[in-house]
């Protein structure tokens, strides 16, 4: 089940006037899986409007998504995260319509969710999404060949949904479309290869979308994979080596060599990812 849902610690690109979700034309959400898996982060990225009506209608689908996705235990029960996805912006379209109309006004939409396996997508418009994994960067979807975003099309059909693996340290890059527009898959991937620190990449991302002649309000998100498995079995590990403290019997024996290292507080590389792994874990779990 979804135990809680939180800002997501992400890299962020965001060159507009609002920069707090829903207004911000961008939300990220990471939430704790259960014992029997479920999503493990929510986000999306939105084309930026500058009339009155646009922002309006931004404003709207932003908030809609941002509340299920914090709220709403649905989607955990959900087998299908693309059904979801797809069902969720076709849900904002309709809103839209019957507040607005057939306006013939464009909304760019991309829209996340990931488990501790795969990542899940959709997509109104020209945004992109790049999966870096180990050396290897890849864009999720195509070029966008259509016209408009979500209100461009009165059926909500031009929807494209997509799906790809991730495992613990990969990291998740989403586009607006003026950043999309000039950034690669290569481009991202010589970013992430440099600096894997999500705020660094963003800020290295944004400076190159610039360069590269992006127009307009940019707006990108940098996520990286957490190891949850991992900092799961370091937090029990940590827990039987207490309850064995407790109890007066060791958890396990130290030879001299160990013993040393402790009273000259020498660590080994591998001790002291354990330990800033299982620190980080205690934090995610206390906030």
């Amino acid at each position: 089940m979804l135990i809680a849902a939180r800002e997501a610690d992400v890299g962020v690109v965001n060159t507009g006037k609002r920069g707090n979700p829903p207004d911000a034309p961008y939300f990220a959400l990471e939430m704790e899986p259960g014992d029997s898996g479920g999503p493990v982060f929510a986000a999306a990225v939105c084309s930026e409007g500058e009339t009155p009506e646009e922002l309006e209608i931004r404003r709207y689908a932003m908030g809609l998504l941002h509340e299920f996705f914090r709220r709403r235990e649905e989607v955990v029960r959900s087998t299908d995260y693309r059904v979801v996805l797809r069902n969720s912006l076709r849900h904002i379209h309709r809103h839209i319509v019957e507040r607005h109309g057939e306006s013939g006004l464009g909304l760019d939409f991309l829209l996340v969710l990931a488990d501790a396996q795969r990542i899940y997508a959709a997509r109104c418009g020209e945004n992109a999404l790049f999966v870096h994994s180990g050396e290897e960067t890849a864009a999720l979807f195509g070029g966008w060949e259509g016209e408009g975003g979500l209100l461009g099309d009165a059926a909500g059909e031009r929807i494209e949904l997509g799906e790809a693996p991730v495992h613990p340290g990969d990291v998740v890059v989403l586009c607006n479309p003026p950043v999309a527009r000039v950034m690669g898959a290569r481009d991202v991937g010589v970013i992430l290869r440099r600096a894997r620190d999500s705020r660094k990449a963003a800020l290295f991302l944004s400076a190159i979308a610039e360069r590269k002649g992006a127009r307009g309000t940019m707006v990108a998100l940098v996520w990286e994979m957490p190891n949850y498995r991992g900092a799961a079995m370091l937090a029990e590990e940590e827990a039987q080596g207490e309850e064995a403290a407790a109890s007066g019997v060791p958890s396990e024996e130290k030879g001299e060599a160990e013993e040393e290292k402790e009273a000259f507080g020498e660590e080994e590389p591998a001790d002291k990812a354990r330990r800033q792994w299982l620190s980080k874990w205690r934090r995610r779990k206390e906030e």
